[in-house]
């Protein structure tokens, strides 16, 4: 009689161990591809919105470029129209100040005084007169003082001299001049 062995043999059993370890090194090298693929899609998902993101960002540092450019051309403009109008401002004080000024300083000089030279260099005047006494020119100095025209009013010299047999006193007076006081 024939006798067949029906208890698998140690080749048969390490043959179908071997099978079954490929079978499931095949899913689990299947599920780690599978797990790499969807990890590469979400990557690149993540990447491609990053660059859209990047790039609305970009557009928008561009309009804001744009932006602060016409705010800078806006500002510049500005300035030079102040700067025209400020000169504007100082031609104006420079055409009526100085009619303004003597209008004031005919009114300021005592009717006992009278001046012989009148000169005025950079906005510093020098006045040399004569006066009956010391008390107009005193008053005639302090006027000017209180003048809105003129500060850093300075007596520099009184003499006492004689003129046609009368006692006069000649007098130099130096002082800064301000046009503008008069447009305000």
């Amino acid at each position: 009689m024939i006798r067949i062995n029906l208890i698998p043999t140690k080749a048969e059993h390490k043959r179908r161990g071997a099978i079954l370890q490929l079978v499931f090194g095949g899913v689990v090298v299947g599920i780690v591809v599978i797990c790499c693929v969807v990890f590469n899609a979400s990557m690149e998902s993540k990447i491609q919105r990053e660059q859209a993101e990047i790039n609305d960002l970009n557009a928008q540092i561009n309009k804001l470029k744009t932006i602060i450019a016409e705010v800078e051309n806006f500002k510049k403009k500005r300035r030079d129209l102040e700067t025209k109008i400020q000169t504007i401002k100082d031609l104006n004080d420079k055409r009526t100040g100085p009619v303004k000024l003597i209008d004031e300083f005919s009114a300021i000089l005592p009717r006992k005084a009278w001046i012989t030279n009148y000169s005025e260099v950079d906005k510093r005047l020098n006045i040399e007169g004569r006066a009956m006494d010391g008390s107009t020119i005193s008053d005639f100095v302090q006027s000017l003082r209180e003048s809105k025209f003129f500060y850093n009013v300075q007596l520099v010299q009184v003499d006492q001299s004689s003129e046609n047999g009368k006692k006069i006193q000649k007098f130099n007076i130096t002082a800064q001049v301000n046009y503008t006081a008069g447009s305000a």
